[in-house]
């Protein structure tokens, strides 16, 4: 009887660490897993965002560019109006 029952107690103490082993690991697992997933999450983020500030820039870039274009446009125009103005005025004379 006692040796069934250390024997009995021996298995039951293998089987109950194998259990605890299996069920740790699977946390780590699962873990592991959440903790890859956020970090691609992260660095998708990080590329978004980095892709975002970059367009926004360029469109930042864009109309800086525009508007000094019209403005150049926009003096020709007037300096050259004047200048029709001027041989105008002074045609009729």
């Amino acid at each position: 009887m006692n040796k069934s029952t250390y024997v009995g107690a021996v298995v039951l103490t293998l089987a109950l660490t194998l259990i605890y082993a299996s069920v740790a690991n699977a946390q780590n697992v699962t873990t592991n897993a959440s903790n890859a997933m956020g970090n691609a999450s992260a660095k998708a983020n990080n590329t978004i965002g980095n892709a975002s500030a970059k367009a926004n820039n360029t469109a930042a870039n864009l109309m800086n560019k525009t508007e000094d274009l019209g403005k150049k446009i926009a003096g020709g125009l007037g300096s050259l109006l004047g200048n029709a103005s001027q041989k105008l005025k002074e045609g009729s004379k």
